[in-house]
């Protein structure tokens, strides 16, 4: 009798569980928006409102949701903290029925109620999982559910009967409502009664399985429509809009992979394997891996047996659920956020196979004396270690990694990854507060929506004493590590006074704003650091002053006005050299800075009676900078002053210094301004120099080794201003120029004034020694490793580049072309003409990239920065095959 009830004990165990630590898991961003859905729906269904067929989230199901808002008001809850105590408890009781699906499936299939109970500890005890389950009514009920939808589905098919197919349609029409992608399931009944109608060997079978085939299909859509308002209206339209938004997610999210970012609806091919291999327990890893390979063995040996309705074939079943939805969405590019969240329902059918992998290893280790017992044993010390991870963790289960991710590093997860995305930390943060400052109000920064719905969380009492406020007011900020980056990173001047961590890696901290609200040890050094710049002299006076250093630009008021906080601060930065210019902002239409505007709000803290914001300077060479208020709503711009840079005396001093360098050897070039040549850049010197020699406009035309470079013009216009450029000192002018950083052939030099062109020359550049001479040091580098190939050239891989090698090496090696393709981990990073070929094409001659040195040479290439699956490399003479060609694989 404990035997057959051991499931329902260990449920109820943690069903304790759960009730103890219920209100330790904050709300999720997400929360409100659900239940806003599930109001909305409701005011359709009874005709207060029309406000469901516009409404922006109308494409969700709600067959979780209604029912938990039901609960609420059956219980004539009011208050938030009630409410979300309830839809936590509802939540996690939904999961604990999945476990129970999952444990009664794996005794249906595997005959053991140990095995059963394997099946549940693994189901119960992912972290990530179990930490889901209180706080995410959208993907753990789903795998709760998909959990029992397959139970269903096992039943049904074991008694074949028109009622049990009635009722698994039902279930099938639930799922798909919970969530669209349970359509999954009901292409695996339809497919499973083909194989079972290709297996009829008279009339009366074959239209039984066509009856109750069409009665499943039947039930599904009609609970489907029934359940889901929104299809009311107008059902296949809306019901194929849905499917294609699900597939499709409109959103601008930009997704944190293992330390690179990638749009939502552009992400590797690898981003769910990586996730779901980083972030499962490596015990239910193992086993789902020896499942997994037994089941495809056995497969492999009968394959009569997948279309007959056995074991075999249920779990075969199990393991196209885990790769028929990773297939789509690899295939069809779908939009994906916030982890594996999306496809936390592969988990179900993945803990049947690990639980067929533990019976194997049990199998195959028995003819050992004990082996059998110690298969279990082992399997039980990996449940109590992810147990202790999951103590260990608590309340951050929904962070937890394994050990395919460096965990020992600090803060190198949260570079990687994205972490706490649904900002459940943000709890424990303002629990922080209340306890550090137990009497006094907490007035607390609102940044977007981040931390707080978390206060609905608290009690009533502990509420009231939360304000969320704008800039100006705030005292506090919690800032949520969501990412690698947060809004407050950067900000010298405001104490972080609280932190909370997993995995040594920051989730939450808190910061004091005003440091009014601190000890005077925690605030002495900020307040010395403000005086310190404050002591200096402001580069403007305004409403704010405006300080500039080496490291930084600053705006402080005192005594601080409030009001004056309220208009986004202007900081527009000018570089020297357009090429130090983002990406992003490069050749756009009149655009020659880089915006940094910002909201007090992200930037400022407050000192007793000043306001400060604080900007870290770039760190390319700045010409200007232009800063100011204005009022983004009415496009109206408060005040805006300019600061020049460049020419300021420290600058002055650097051109001067500059000038007794160069002028120890002869120029490249003399004209009416001397030109001196280095590797990185070209200089106009003259002595004695007036105004007039600057006016014109100077000539800078780079012309690469090779045209591709810029394909679509002969040359690089760096044409410019001497102002732009330049310095005058004593009765010296001197301008300087960036080269960009790709081989160079020639240059043009000259100035031009009236479209008329004063004086103009070319300046071909031979390799210079000291590039021979870097590529001799490289090549001695590569050479004390073994190259990642060997052909008619040692091929070298490193972090950014691919280097040919060879020794000795004569010209005739080196006048082929080389070839290099590469062969990106995700097609869309490709430019859009290159996509249906699959590669990027960037083959060379070796004159554009190449040197030769004592008997050897070496040619290197750059390889571009997202990831990369293969490289071929080779060469070719025009016309002909290849004479050589290797393909190498690489860890991204």
């Amino acid at each position: 009798m404990v035997a057959a009830c051991s499931a329902w004990l260990v449920c109820g165990l943690v069903a304790l569980v759960g009730l103890a630590v219920l209100d330790d898991y904050g709300v999720g961003q997400d929360d409100w928006v659900q239940r806003n859905t599930a109001r909305i729906t409701l005011d359709y269904i009874w005709g207060r409102s029309d406000e469901l067929l516009s409404y922006k989230d109308r494409v969700y199901g709600i067959a979780v949701e209604v029912p938990l808002l039901w609960a609420e008001r059956l219980l004539g809850l009011q208050d938030s903290r009630a409410v979300h105590l309830l839809r936590h408890l509802l939540t996690h009781l939904i999961f604990l029925a999945g476990g129970l699906g999952c444990a009664a499936l794996a005794f249906r299939l595997y005959g053991s109620r140990l095995l059963a109970l394997c099946a549940l500890a693994l189901f119960l005890l992912h972290p990530r999982m179990y930490a889901h389950s209180f706080f995410n009514t959208k993907d753990a009920p789903f795998l709760s559910l998909f959990m029992l939808a397959l139970l269903l589905m096992h039943w049904t098919f074991r008694r074949n009967t028109a009622a049990a197919f009635l009722l698994c349609g039902a279930g099938v029409g639930v799922l798909i409502n919970v969530r669209i992608l349970g359509i999954l399931l009901f292409g695996m009944v339809l497919a499973l009664r083909a194989c079972d109608l290709a297996l009829a060997t008279d009339r009366t079978a074959r239209r039984h399985v066509l009856r109750t085939s069409g009665l499943f299909a039947g039930a599904s859509a009609l609970t489907l429509y029934a359940l889901w308002p929104y299809l009311w209206s107008n059902p296949i339209r809306h019901f194929t809009e849905s499917l294609a938004q699900m597939a499709q997610f409109p959103t601008a999210y930009f997704q944190l992979f293992r330390g690179h970012y990638f749009s939502a609806g552009a992400l590797p091919a690898e981003y769910v394997p990586v996730w779901f291999a980083i972030t499962t327990p490596p015990p239910a890893l193992l086993l789902g891996g020896i499942g997994m390979a037994g089941l495809l063995r056995r497969g492999w040996r009968r394959p009569g047996a997948l279309l007959r309705p056995t074991r075999l074939r249920f779990e075969s079943l199990a393991l196209a659920c885990c790769l028929l939805p990773l297939l789509a969405v690899i295939l069809l590019n779908s939009t994906l956020y916030s982890g594996w969240r999306h496809m936390y329902f592969l988990y179900g059918p993945f803990c049947l196979l690990a639980t067929g992998g533990l019976q194997a290893l049990a199998q195959a280790a028995r003819p050992f004396q004990g082996g059998k017992g110690l298969a279990y044993g082992l399997a039980s010390g990996g449940a109590g270690a992810t147990l202790g991870a999951l103590v260990l963790l608590h309340p951050y289960q929904h962070l937890y990694f394994n050990f395919l991710e460096d965990r020992a590093t600090p803060e190198r997860l949260r570079v990687r990854y994205d972490l706490d995305y649904f900002d459940v930390a943000s709890l424990q943060a303002l629990e922080f507060l209340l306890a550090q400052y137990p009497e006094e109000p907490l007035y607390i920064l609102k940044h977007k929506k981040e931390g707080t719905q978390n206060r609905d969380m608290l009690p009533a009492a502990k509420r009231r004493r939360i304000a969320w406020v704008g800039s100006g007011h705030e005292d506090f900020l919690i800032t949520p590590y969501r990412t690698r980056g947060n809004i407050r990173e950067a900000i010298p001047y405001a104490p972080v006074i609280h932190t909370r961590q997993a995995h040594g890696n920051t989730v939450v901290a808190v910061a004091a704003l005003n440091l009014a609200r601190v000890d005077a040890a925690t605030a002495a050094p900020y307040r010395a650091a403000y005086r310190a710049l404050a002591a200096g002299e402001p580069v403007v006076r305004n409403r704010f002053d405006v300080y500039l250093d080496e490291r930084s630009v600053s705006w402080v008021q005192a005594p601080c006005r409030p009001a004056d906080l309220d208009p986004r601060f202007m900081l527009r930065v000018v570089p020297v050299f357009p090429q130090d210019l983002p990406r992003r902002r490069r050749g756009a239409e009149a655009v020659n800075n880089e915006d940094l505007d910002f909201f007090f709000e992200e930037r400022g803290v407050r000192l007793d009676d000043a306001c400060l914001a604080v900007v870290p300077r770039p760190k390319y060479p700045i010409h200007s900078l232009q800063v100011g208020q204005w009022i983004p709503e009415e496009r109206r711009t408060l005040w805006q002053a300019e600061v020049p840079v460049w020419l300021t005396p420290p600058a002055r001093h650097d051109y001067r210094a500059a000038y007794r360098t160069l002028t120890t050897r002869p120029p490249m070039h003399r004209a009416a301004f001397d030109v001196y040549v280095s590797a990185s850049r070209v200089t106009f010197v003259k002595a004695p120099c007036t105004e007039a020699d600057t006016a014109p406009r100077f000539i800078l035309h780079v012309v690469p080794r090779d045209p591709r470079t810029i394909s679509d013009r002969p040359f690089d216009n760096l044409d410019f201003f001497f102002a732009e450029r330049g310095a005058r000192f004593d009765d010296v002018c001197l301008a300087s120029v960036s080269l960009p950083d790709y081989p160079i052939r020639s240059l043009w030099v000259g100035q031009w004034e009236n479209e008329i062109v004063l004086w103009r020359d070319a300046l071909p550049l031979p390799l210079a020694p000291r590039v021979v001479n870097a590529y001799r040091a490289d090549y001695r580098a590569l050479a004390s490793e073994p190259p990642t190939r060997r052909a008619a050239f040692d091929v070298y891989v490193t972090a950014d580049a691919v280097a040919y090698a060879k020794e000795p090496c004569t010209l005739q090696d080196t006048q082929p072309r080389f070839i290099l393709h590469v062969i990106p981990a995700h097609r869309d990073a490709l430019p859009p003409d290159r996509r249906r070929a699959g590669f990027a094409h960037r083959d060379f001659e070796f004159a554009w990239q190449g040197a030769h040195f004592d008997g050897a040479c070496l040619a290197r290439a750059a390889l571009p920065d997202y990831p990369i699956a293969r490289l071929r490399v080779g060469q070719f003479r025009s016309g002909e095959d290849p004479l050589w060609l290797e393909e190498i694989p690489l860890a991204q």
